[in-house]
């Protein structure tokens, strides 16, 4: 199964890069062929490559509530016209969309603030990868959320818990569909 890692973070030496080397890590230990994309650094992930891919892991943080504006942008630049429709207003067929192939659709991502928080405010970023995203994937394919809460009061503990607990899941999760392939 084609796997591509798409990564957004500005720093290097962030925590969500600490999150990607665990998701790599548990791929690399599962066997799993993977790409990496770090859109920070300017990687690029056109329809060609998105077209090969069965599983799409993207790792992000949230801010103020809502995705970083560059995963936004890739998003609108790769499916706006699928999800906001094509030069004449009209949405296109999703069966020709570019993550067609997608099977699996994996968001890891941080929040500052508590769940409860993040439910009252409609959980934005949630929202759009599946009532957007989700759709234009191939029928029946599945949403995986892995969200760390509360961030900005966790302790290293909780963050090192959190690495591990991503890791646990990515390898169950290649595990899962390296099996049902």
């Amino acid at each position: 199964m084609r796997t591509i890692v798409v990564q957004f973070h500005p720093l290097d030496d962030s925590y969500n890069v600490a999150l990607l080397h665990a998701v790599v890590d548990a791929l690399d230990e599962s066997g799993r062929p993977h790409e990496v994309v770090r859109l920070a650094q300017g990687g690029v992930v056109d329809r060609e490559r998105l077209a090969a891919c069965q599983h799409l892991i993207v790792v992000t943080p949230t801010w103020w509530g809502a995705m970083p504006a560059r995963i936004l942008a890739w998003l609108q630049d790769e499916l706006g016209p699928w999800i906001d429709g094509g030069a004449d207003g009209a949405p296109l067929d999703p069966g020709r969309s570019p993550v067609r192939s997608v099977e699996r659709l994996t968001i890891v991502t941080s929040h500052g603030s508590s769940q409860l928080i993040n439910r009252l405010q409609g959980e934005p970023g949630r929202l759009l990868w599946r009532r957007s995203v989700l759709p234009l994937c191939r029928p029946g394919a599945q949403l995986d959320w892995i969200s760390l809460y509360k961030l900005d009061r966790s302790d290293e503990g909780d963050r090192r818990a959190f690495i591990d607990r991503v890791g646990r899941e990515v390898r169950a999760l290649a595990g899962t569909d390296a099996t049902s392939a």
